[in-house]
């Protein structure tokens, strides 16, 4: 659904008209020096497409113009899976513009600005990409000019990077003398060739790679200045400093790397992106070795890359028959991993610039494992909440810490309902960095009181799991935990945050709690409630038995026998409806805590801040101990 015209900016305004049958523009992506990015939707293809105008102020000039569409038009010739396609290079009116493939995620420099410094392994990952992109565009004559993080695009779904506006940026004038607030960010990744205005070739680009590289792994820039000026001279004249006297605790094998692709002489650093590749990959196996950062290279057993699938699967019941579906071929393994070894006797060719692993056949790498699963229809956050399971339990088939199949039929009988995860959603009309912002500051704060103990499978803004620990009971009368914490009694909260499908500017929160960390408590307590009741039933039974018939000895153990069954069905059959009551307070309990950060933002809006008080220090005995099946 399109934005009504008058929500576009005034100078927009023709070109939507003029657009009309061909794109819907929805809304405003960003602007930049050279050109604004809307969102449409081509009517003809029914697809989303990303369009970049020129703005009429460069689109006036006959030569800037006819520049943006050639280059436009020579983008639009490079197919590659980390390049942006280009579909079209027109011009309509006054305006120049072309429509390109919509990716829907984040700029590399906002995962920077949003997380800090990235892991190593991840950071080689992008590196690599973004390098494979360069030697196919490279080896068709096209250099990009400048690679920065802006225009390298982190796909949500897959976490791919799409590099975009190849060779587009590029102006006959140096743009980099100018105070333009972008232009500024654009000088710190130029090459000292390109800052000196000579001729630059495919080598520059792996240059402004090598500082994305700096960056992502610092923090920090090779060269900062007050003014663009004073950052080209140090391009041209100043040598970088070496990665690891900023990053000490950066592998020595990735570091050679970036600092060879800084080096002032092009001649001295990588002569393609293809060799920059695979000297990225021989560094992430030196990563492996030294033990560095490298999460996604550790080895599940096949049995444990199984139960993550069954455990991920059982959270989203939807994702599980899709899963199981899968199993029953015996072939999961195989058909889900893209890049894993095939085993006995199957071959398989690898496409151009995929890796493929070299593990054993009954081993899987921890990536290829979150990948299967994604690719089943599993969220992220699932996997990670798996996963989480399988590191609290070393070398155990079982993931999850679940009851033997006897009692879990017991469980389900008594407490009269199967369900072990709850879980709640809330869709924010807010992007997920500012929700993530408000999340954190409510439940933290009184009366709420959470207290933040990990982070699962990566940052939350990346699909990473928050574990939350629920506070002790307190002498306060607003305590909001009383029937997750001493009802289900689960102990903990897992959030996930993701980005609403296809709109940046929306996310869903989703708290879960594992009714199985409170079962063993509640099987206890429902299960001796109804023993005693059928107990005290069975004495009184006997008595009055024995007070009707006079009798003694064998006639005393009929009326005690039935008044003892009847007594324990009864409270029995009260345990289910109890419990399931319960779960539902506690399922008030969470979405009243959602609700919380609606009141957050509110106050957000009218304070400027949101409140930071602290909750009570007196508590009352809330760690009842835990008794387990």
């Amino acid at each position: 659904m399109s934005l009504p015209e008058s929500s576009a900016p005034d100078d927009l305004a023709t070109f939507r008209a003029a657009l009309r049958g061909q794109y819907a523009i929805q809304r405003e992506l960003g602007r930049g020096g050279m050109g604004i990015v809307l969102l449409g939707r081509d009517e003809r293809l029914d697809r989303s497409v990303a369009i970049k105008v020129l703005p009429p102020h460069l689109a006036a000039d006959g030569d800037t113009r006819e520049r943006f569409l050639r280059e436009a038009r020579m983008a639009a010739q490079l197919s590659h899976p980390n390049i942006v396609p280009v579909y079209r290079a027109d011009e309509v009116g006054d305006f120049a513009f072309f429509a390109m493939g919509y990716v829907d995620g984040e700029t590399l420099g906002d995962r920077i600005r949003d997380r800090g410094t990235l892991p190593p392994s991840e950071t080689v990952r992008i590196l690599r990409e973004v390098a494979w992109a360069l030697a196919y565009a490279h080896a068709r004559g096209i250099v990009h000019r400048d690679v920065k993080p802006e225009n390298i695009l982190l796909e949500r779904a897959s976490g791919r990077a799409v590099v975009t506006d190849f060779g587009i940026a590029r102006a006959d004038f140096n743009p980099a003398l100018t105070q333009d607030g972008l232009v500024l960010g654009t000088v710190h990744y130029m090459s000292p060739e390109q800052a000196s205005g000579e001729a630059i070739d495919r080598r520059s680009d792996l240059y402004a790679l090598g500082c994305i590289g700096f960056l992502a792994l610092s923090g920090r820039l090779p060269f900062e200045g007050n003014t663009p000026q004073s950052v080209l001279v140090a391009h041209a004249t100043k040598e970088p400093p070496p990665l690891r006297s900023v990053a000490p605790g950066a592998s020595p094998a990735l570091a050679a790397v970036i600092d060879r692709c800084l080096r002032k002489r092009p001649a001295d650093r990588y002569d393609s992106g293809e060799a920059l590749a695979e000297a990225l990959g021989k560094a992430l196996q030196a990563m492996e070795i030294e033990g560095r950062d490298a999460p996604g290279t550790a080895v599940l057993s096949s049995d444990e890359a199984a139960a993550v699938w069954r455990r991920a699967a059982e959270l989203p019941a939807e994702a599980a028959a899709r899963l199981e579906q899968r199993m029953r071929t015996g072939t999961e393994a195989r058909a889900l991993m893209p890049g894993a070894t095939v085993a006995s006797g199957d071959s398989a060719e690898p496409a151009a610039g995929t890796e493929v692993a070299t593990v054993p056949t009954d081993a899987y790498r921890l990536r290829d494992v979150e990948a299967a699963a994604i690719e089943a229809g599993i969220s992220q956050r699932y996997v990670a909440l798996a996963l989480d399971e399988l590191r609290a339990q070393p070398g155990a088939v079982a993931v999850a810490p679940g009851l033997s199949d006897f009692k879990e039929r017991f469980a389900t009988r008594l407490l009269g309902t199967a369900q072990r995860t709850l879980s709640v959603t809330r869709r924010f009309a807010l992007p997920p960095r500012a929700a993530l912002q408000a999340l954190g500051r409510t439940w933290q704060s009184y009366p709420w009181a959470l207290t933040l103990r990990d982070t699962l499978g990566g940052h939350p803004l990346d699909g990473g799991v928050m574990v939350f620990d629920l506070p002790g009971m307190t002498t306060s009368t607003e305590y909001k935990w009383t029937w997750t914490r001493f009802g289900v009694y689960v102990p903990q909260l897992r959030v996930s945050l993701a980005a609403a499908a296809g709109d940046s500017r929306a996310c869903e929160v989703t708290i879960t709690i594992d009714l199985r960390a409170g079962l063993g408590v509640n099987l206890w307590g429902y299960g001796l409630t109804a023993g005693g009741g059928a107990g005290l039933a069975g004495l009184f039974g006997a008595v009055a038995g024995k007070a009707a018939l006079g009798m003694a000895g064998l006639a005393l153990l009929a009326p005690a026998a039935a008044a003892a069954i009847v007594g324990g069905v009864a409270l029995a059959a009260l345990s289910g409806p109890l419990y399931r009551w319960e779960i539902g307070k506690a399922e008030a309990e969470l979405n009243a805590a959602l609700d919380a950060i609606n009141a957050g933002l509110r106050a957000l809006d009218v304070f400027g801040d949101l409140p930071n008080t602290k909750p009570p220090l007196t508590t009352r005995g809330d760690d009842f101990f835990m008794m387990s099946m």
